[in-house]
C-alpha cells in the first residue's frame, strides 16, 4: 500500500460510504510507512476541502461522467496538480494511469488525456453560473452556503470567511493549569500564546504526540472552542452541569477553570461517546466530573437537581465554522437539515433551562455560521422564556484569529 493507493481508499470511503476523515485515517495511517503518513493525510484532507473545485477542474475535459472510483482518482491527482508544488506532474499522471491499468484499465487512457490537460493549467480561476457561484466554486463551497452568509453577515464578511476556511488549522492546545503554568509552557521557544484564549497555546510542531500531551498537561482543543469555558466564567465551587459534553474538552475546560473545585454533571446521549469524557478526565487528573448517559432534550425529567450555578449547551449545529478540520461536511450538508438541526437545539433549551438557578447562568454555543442557529436561536429563547435575560454574545470568525468559527452567547436567569 503507498499514499496515494491508501489515499483513494480513504477519501472513497468519506464520498460512498459517509465515513469521517479524521476516523479513516487514524484506523489506516499504520498501514503506511512513517514516511508516507503525512502525505496521505495532506492528500485526504486537500481533496476533501477542495472537492467542488477539483472535480470542476477536471469535469470540463470529460464527454461524460466517469464511474465513482475514477472520479475519485482523477480529484485526487488534481488535487496534487493543483495544490502540491513539490510532487512532479508527470510523476502524479504516471501514478493515475497506473492506478488505472489496475483497477479500471478501460479509463486509461480517458485518465491519461484528462490530466495532461489539466496539468497545463492546473490554477485556472473557474467560471460558475454566475458572480456568487463563481465565487463560491473557486472556493470549493456549496453555492448556497456563500449566500446564506452574504445575508448574514454581508458580501465582504462572507468572503473573509471562505478565504479564512481553506487556510489550513494551526495546531492549538488547552493549558491544563492543574498540572502545569501557562509561564513553565512559554519557556519551550516552539509553543506561543494563544491571542484568544488566555488558556491556549499554539505551536508549530505537532503536539499530539508530544510529551505535554502524554502528561496531561495539554490536550488538542481549537483555540475558539476554549474560548467557550473562558466566556463562561466557571468559578472554583459550582455546581456545573454541561450537556451534549463529548468528547469532554469543554468539560475539562470548565473543570480547570474551577481548579477542580466543585461539581460538574456531565450528560452525553452516547455511552461510547460518554466513555471519551470519562477518560479525558481521568487523563487530566480532573475529579469533579460526573459523567450520566441521558438525552438533553428531557432533561427537567431526568436530573433532580433543580440549582445548577452554570448549564453549558454546546449543542449540535450544521458545523459551518468548523469546515477548514471536517471538510466532509461541505459533501454531506443540504439546507433542508437547517430546520432540523433547528428544532433540535431548541429541544435542548427548553430541556436545560429550568435547571439553572435564580441568579444563574445559561451558556449556548455551536461552531456555526449561521445567525438562524445563532442569534436567532437566542431572541427565539427570550421571547419564550422571559425570565432569562442576554448579558452577552461573541461570534468568533475564523479571518479573526486563524481558529475555528464560533458562536456563544451567556443567559442569567432572573426569576
Amino acid at each position: 500500500m503507498n499514499a496515494r493507493d491508501l489515499t483513494h481508499e480513504i477519501v472513497s470511503d468519506v464520498i460512498l460510504k459517509h465515513d469521517y476523515a479524521n476516523l479513516s485515517l487514524k484506523k489506516r495511517l499504520q498501514e503506511l510507512e512513517l514516511k508516507d503518513q503525512a502525505l496521505c493525510t495532506a492528500l485526504v484532507y486537500t481533496s476533501l476541502q477542495h472537492h467542488r473545485t477539483l472535480r470542476a477542474l477536471w469535469s470540463q475535459y470529460t464527454h461524460k461522467q466517469p464511474k465513482s472510483s475514477v472520479a475519485i482518482l482523477l480529484d485526487v491527482a488534481c488535487a496534487q496538480l493543483r495544490y502540491f508544488d513539490r510532487l512532479p506532474d508527470y510523476a502524479v499522471v504516471d501514478e493515475a494511469v497506473k492506478w488505472c491499468h489496475s483497477h479500471a484499465p478501460y479509463a486509461a487512457g480517458m485518465v491519461n488525456a484528462v490530466l495532461r490537460k489539466v496539468q497545463k493549467d492546473p490554477h485556472q480561476h473557474l467560471k460558475g453560473e454566475d458572480e456568487f457561484d463563481t465565487f463560491a466554486l473557486n472556493h470549493a463551497l456549496p453555492t448556497w452556503i456563500y449566500r446564506l452568509w452574504i445575508a448574514h453577515y454581508g458580501k465582504d464578511k462572507a468572503q473573509e470567511i471562505a478565504r479564512a476556511l481553506l487556510n489550513p488549522a494551526h495546531m492549538s492546545a488547552r493549558i491544563n493549569t492543574l498540572k502545569i503554568t501557562k509561564e513553565e509552557l512559554l519557556k519551550d521557544e516552539t509553543i506561543e500564546a494563544s491571542q484568544l484564549s488566555s488558556y491556549s497555546v499554539l505551536s508549530s510542531d505537532n503536539l499530539v504526540h508530544s510529551a505535554y500531551v502524554a502528561k496531561g498537561e495539554l490536550y488538542i482543543q481549537d483555540e475558539s472552542s476554549a474560548y467557550v469555558a473562558e466566556f463562561a466564567q466557571a468559578k472554583a465551587g459550582m455546581n456545573v452541569l454541561d450537556v451534549c459534553s463529548a468528547p469532554g474538552s469543554k468539560t475539562a475546560g470548565l473543570a480547570i477553570s474551577m481548579e477542580n473545585k466543585g461539581h460538574i454533571t456531565a450528560v452525553e446521549l452516547h455511552p461510547v461517546r460518554a466513555k471519551l469524557v470519562d477518560e479525558l478526565m481521568e487523563h487530566l487528573g480532573i475529579n469533579i466530573v460526573d459523567t450520566k448517559c441521558f438525552d438533553a432534550r428531557f432533561l427537567d425529567k431526568e436530573l433532580q437537581e433543580r440549582e445548577y450555578d452554570l448549564i453549558l449547551a454546546d449543542v449540535p449545529c450544521t458545523g459551518l465554522g468548523v469546515l477548514r478540520r471536517k471538510a466532509d461536511i461541505k459533501l454531506r450538508i443540504s439546507p433542508n437539515q437547517l430546520d432540523e438541526i433547528e428544532g433540535l437545539q431548541r429541544a435542548i433549551l427548553d430541556g436545560v433551562q429550568n435547571l439553572c438557578k435564580v441568579g444563574g447562568t445559561l451558556i449556548y454555543s455551536t461552531c456555526t455560521l449561521n445567525k438562524k442557529e445563532n442569534e436567532h436561536q437566542i431572541q427565539h429563547f427570550l421571547s419564550k422564556y422571559q425570565n432569562y435575560s442576554c448579558i452577552e454574545e461573541r461570534t468568533v470568525f475564523p479571518q479573526d484569529y486563524n481558529s475555528d468559527g464560533f458562536y456563544m452567547a451567556k443567559l442569567k436567569r432572573l426569576s
